[in-house]
């Protein structure tokens, strides 16, 4: 990361202050000031309200930390679709599935779909009324 150089005015006294306890404890008002910077609302974030564990699994999912099958586990729900539901619901974004994910479940739908397909009539095969029709004429 870069660095950043700034200027600013403080008290003489505070001056003093801060370059007696540099040479007390070691380091350069530099790293002094920098600490500080850097230590500024840390305790503000250490502090953050707390998340119920349902929003903590959401969102563990949404940024891709755990799986969706993991979440739907540990929210006990039926399937990912519903941990979906649930993400919408909650404004949190869908996670980013895997090539590999989304070519697994388009082989298993195609193969689902497969299975459902009815068996084609061979060509001059009439079926129901139409085959009815033909022979009572």
């Amino acid at each position: 990361m870069g660095k950043a150089k700034i200027g600013f005015e403080v008290d003489e006294d505070d001056l003093a202050n801060a370059k007696s306890f540099v040479a007390k404890h070691g380091g350069s008002l530099n790293k002094l000031v920098s600490a500080l910077f850097a230590s500024l609302g840390r305790d503000e974030m250490n502090r953050a309200p707390a998340i119920d564990p349902s929003t903590r699994v959401l969102m563990d999912v949404s940024i891709g930390r755990i799986s969706i099958m993991e979440g739907a586990r540990q929210l006990e729900l039926q399937d990912a679709g519903h941990l979906f539901h649930r993400l919408a619901e909650a404004g949190l974004p869908l996670p980013r599935l895997s090539k590999e994910l989304v070519s697994r479940q388009l082989a298993q739908a195609k193969d689902a779909l497969d299975a459902c397909l009815v068996e084609p009539l061979p060509v001059g095969k009439k079926s129901g009324k139409a085959a009815k029709h033909a022979t009572s004429a």
